[in-house]
């Protein structure tokens, strides 16, 4: 089957974890990996995608800071999905003390935590 380079970019409503109680399930049931900056928790889905949530709370800093910090690991997952393997739904936790500042720091750091760089 052959996949659109456009459509591969993109972060459409079913790659999202949109429920409080999905959260809750990737969080109890799953496993967890700690970084300095971000906490990965992942399960496997039963779904053809790879499901990405984000919990950011308003500890970590300023509200331009908070999306900045989501948009960096949003277009990390956009362009790295298809090189994580099985399908998993996954929930990136930012921590309160977090210092990414740029785009680069968080490539390296998500991309450790998912076992791609």
């Amino acid at each position: 089957m052959m996949v659109d380079k456009k459509e591969s970019f993109k972060f459409p409503k079913r790659e999202r974890l949109t429920h409080p109680q999905e959260f809750r399930s990737v969080m109890k049931f799953g496993k967890k990996i700690p970084s300095r900056n971000l906490i990965l928790f992942f399960k496997e889905n039963r779904s053809q995608t790879h499901r990405l949530g984000l919990v950011v709370s308003r500890e970590v800093g300023s509200a331009a800071y908070r999306n900045r910090v989501k948009r960096f690991i949003r277009e990390f997952f956009r362009h790295h999905k298809n090189r994580i393997r099985g399908t998993l739904d996954m929930v990136i936790l930012v921590r309160k003390n977090c210092t990414l500042q740029s785009y680069r720091e968080t490539k390296e750091e998500v991309g450790r935590l998912v076992g791609i760089v």
